[in-house]
């Protein structure tokens, strides 16, 4: 009788050891709307509750900042194949996992563009344009911009266009390729004005900025020496950042038209004065028209200080005073 029992003992074991195997183990829940921060996907990140399964590799993530989705179907065999307690509810058709990343632009390129033009033999400042698709430019969240690699680099002839192919971090072995082309456009510093100055108004050196303007359209006429602003007025309102030409410029008004100034004239040892009325506009030592107000003679006169000008000595304007 011992001996029967013992038996029935023993194959009731077995019976239940064997079910203990085939029999998942681990509860598990889903997770509803994983975000991570890998080039895979593990079964950590679609499943709570795996425990020791949970670093397991179950399939390539998707690039920085996009997502992928795995249907009712492709749950199912990752449950069934890593033995997961979990039972599918009706209602779900898809997971969508997401991947994190750090979004950049192709104008964040410029550095890398300049330097590696330099390299082969760029020697003025240049303004660049970085052209290329611009939907979805992401990072690893672990990688920076200068992470970012040349495959080719070619510069024409006149070093002003590029084409090249740059090799984004994926944060996997393999690198996103892309290609882009470029422009760089030669620049010249020049000083330009930081407010609207309006015409009567004396630029100083805190009304001055320098900014890069395109080389090729500058001429004889702009204004490329700060000395030639400072002091100066201006015809008409100049906008804030735009070039400025020579003939926008003039002195400012000292002695404005219509105003009573005290006109002298030296003959040798002789001094004459004489009131008279400006008949234009003029700045320091411009030589502008005035009118004896008594004779109503008009002679040539050199702006000495406000209400004060110098007569030309000479017969006719002594005669005028």
């Amino acid at each position: 009788m011992m001996r029967t029992s013992s038996k029935l003992f023993l194959a009731g074991l077995a019976i239940s050891t064997v079910l203990t195997v085939a029999t998942p183990t681990d509860a598990a829940d889903l997770n509803p709307a994983p975000v991570i921060n890998d080039a895979v996907i593990r079964l950590g990140d679609l499943f709570e509750g795996t425990g020791d399964k949970a670093g397991k590799i179950i399939m390539q993530a998707p690039a920085p900042g996009e997502t992928d989705t795995l249907n009712s179907y492709e749950l199912d065999r990752i449950a069934k194949e890593y033995e997961l307690d979990w039972v599918r509810p009706d209602y779900l058709k898809t997971v969508t996992v997401q991947r994190e990343g750090m979004p950049f632009s192709l104008d964040d390129l410029h550095n890398l563009v300049l330097e590696t033009a330099q390299q082969q033999g760029l020697n003025v400042d240049v303004e660049i344009k970085v052209y290329g698709s611009r939907r979805g430019l992401y990072l690893p969240t672990t990688a920076g911009i200068e992470d970012i690699e040349f495959e080719r680099f070619d510069l024409n002839e006149r070093q002003d266009r590029f084409t090249a192919t740059i090799l984004i971090p994926t944060g996997g072995p393999v690198p996103r390729k892309l290609n882009v082309t470029g422009s760089l456009e030669e620049v010249r510093h020049v000083p330009m004005l930081t407010r609207i100055v309006a015409p009567g108004d004396v630029i100083t050196e805190n009304d001055i900025v320098w900014q890069p303007f395109p080389a090729k359209r500058l001429n004889r006429n702009s204004v490329i020496d700060q000395s030639v602003l400072v002091g100066q007025t201006v015809r008409r309102p100049i906008r804030p950042g735009s070039p400025v030409r020579v003939n926008d410029l003039k002195a400012p008004v000292v002695v404005a038209k219509g105003s009573v100034v005290k006109m002298t004239i030296t003959a040798g040892a002789l001094t004459l004065t004489a009131n008279g009325r400006a008949l234009e506009d003029g700045g320091d030592g411009d030589t502008i028209r005035v009118m004896n107000t008594k004779s109503k003679q008009s002679v040539e006169a050199q702006v000495i200080r406000p209400g004060l000008v110098k007569v030309t000595s000479n017969a006719l304007a002594l005669a005028a005073l």
